[in-house]
């Protein structure tokens, strides 16, 4: 990257890879719109997912630059709450570095914060640093911390509203559907599904999908990508071997755009990153949202894409037979080829999903 750059950014989010992998997005579209003219910090979780998703990550080429921050989530209970405000100084302190790390080198600074319990304490650093601070809430509702967050933001953009979903670069230059499956070892000519609970998987997703399956077979003339998350892989892979189905299975995959581009359909959660992921693709869907917010955020992240008639938005009663009872027939019209088609015209309706472009114009332009 230039010596003559002129921008820092300082990207603040995590704890998921749904908070990192957006600022990554608009770190490669500036990079793309400005070649050398800006510098980036990351500020990031302790969490090992979070050194997961940074360890195979570059900006221009380069390695990524970041800061731990110790800021935990918020919690009520009382041992959440104190442990929330021992660290909540060196969140501050964590996203005051950052800035001045950049500061010497630029001669101006921005602050972008996509979420996550980073996010507040580091935007609050970024106010005590006098550089602008813009929030970005990738939720339909936004959540305790970007509601915190936005108190200190000199701007607050939402997607849905101001933004279309943020995508990574990757998007740009996919492989062929087909040399997508082969990417994941299967057949290049066979129906694909995408299973999906996002990065850190979904058991009750897991269970579901393969309980409807036992009971109904629908998918002999299908095969599998499957992301289970920790410790449901080798439980998963005996069952997809049980029903004789052939099945790529992982924990988590990195490059969740190639599962996209290889599947015809997917099962999955309502998280900002998945809804993000199945506009970009337009990947026809049976989402179930998680059934523990109170906010219902994840079903009103799905709720554009089931109102064009995209994807099929269900409850996750948790108990794979119940759910499996409840929604085998959707997974069956998810499955039927004139039903997917249908869904899949409906899917290209919603027009790009640019928000990565329109924070970075957003950046660039002061």
């Amino acid at each position: 990257m230039s010596a003559g750059a002129s921008i820092g950014v300082v990207l603040a989010g995590g704890g998921t890879g749904g908070h990192i992998h957006p600022n990554l997005a608009v770190a490669h579209e500036l990079e793309r719109l400005a070649p050398g003219r800006c510098r980036f910090v990351l500020v990031v979780s302790d969490r090992a997912v979070d050194r997961r998703v940074l360890e195979s990550a570059t900006i221009a080429g380069e390695p990524v630059r970041f800061e731990v921050s110790p800021a935990k989530p918020l919690a009520m209970k009382p041992v959440g709450l104190v442990r929330f405000a021992m660290r909540w100084g060196g969140g501050v302190r964590a996203g005051r570095e950052a800035v001045r790390s950049l500061r010497k080198e630029c001669g101006r600074v921005v602050m972008l914060a996509t979420g996550g319990f980073v996010s507040a304490p580091a935007v609050m650093g970024a106010r005590a640093e006098h550089v602008e601070r813009i929030v970005v809430n990738l939720d339909a509702v936004p959540g305790k911390a970007n509601r915190l967050a936005s108190r200190f933001a000199t701007e607050t953009l939402s997607v849905g509203r101001e933004l279309r979903p943020i995508v990574g670069e990757r998007w740009r230059d996919l492989p062929s559907q087909a040399e997508a499956r082969e990417g994941f070892g299967l057949d290049r000519g066979v129906r694909t599904l995408l299973v999906t609970g996002g990065s850190q998987g979904a058991r009750s997703v897991n269970r579901f999908v393969l309980a409807c399956l036992r009971e109904h077979r629908e998918m002999d003339a299908w095969q599998v990508i499957h992301q289970t998350g920790e410790g449901e892989q080798a439980e998963c892979a005996a069952a997809w071997t049980e029903l004789g189905i052939r099945a790529f299975v992982a924990p988590y995959i990195d490059g969740m755009e190639r599962a996209f581009a290889a599947a015809d359909a997917v099962v999955c959660r309502g998280g900002a990153g998945t809804i993000a992921d199945l506009w970009a693709s337009g990947r026809p869907a049976l989402i179930l949202p998680y059934p523990y917010h109170r906010d219902r955020h994840q079903a009103l992240n799905a709720a554009p894409l089931a109102e064009v008639g995209g994807a099929t938005l269900v409850e996750d009663h948790v108990d794979p037979i119940r759910n499996a009872n409840a929604h085998g027939e959707p997974l069956r019209r998810l499955l039927d080829d004139a039903e997917r088609g249908a869904m899949a015209r409906a899917m290209g309706g919603l027009g790009p999903a640019d928000g990565a472009e329109t924070l970075a114009r957003r950046v660039l332009g002061g």
